[in-house]
């Protein structure tokens, strides 16, 4: 049934459902996790809040600020064997042409 055929009851029970399965797989991936990647993880999100916090009321970034990010950046590819090429080099697997 399509959402517009739905009542409103109908379409939140919906639509609830679908929010607690989709926060039930995302709590299964955090239990997967290594406490290295948790780690890393928190960090570099924290990282982030900071970094965001501090562009948003300043209209500013600090050196400091685009160093964490490159930190962020090479932590989670590190700890998620993820491509840490530069932009210029990486090559998007998704992209590639058939």
């Amino acid at each position: 049934m399509e959402d517009w055929q739905m009542t409103p009851e109908e379409r939140s029970l919906k639509y609830e459902r679908i929010r607690k399965e989709k926060a039930e797989k995302r709590k299964k991936g955090m239990k997967s996790l290594t406490k290295a990647q948790l780690k890393v993880l928190k960090v570099s999100h924290n990282n982030l809040r900071k970094i965001i916090n501090d562009i948003e009321e300043m209209n500013d970034l600090y050196m400091s600020d685009v160093a964490e990010l490159s930190k962020c950046f090479y932590d989670i590819g590190n700890e998620f064997l993820l491509d840490n090429s530069s932009y210029w080099s990486y090559k998007d697997p998704d992209d590639a042409e058939e």
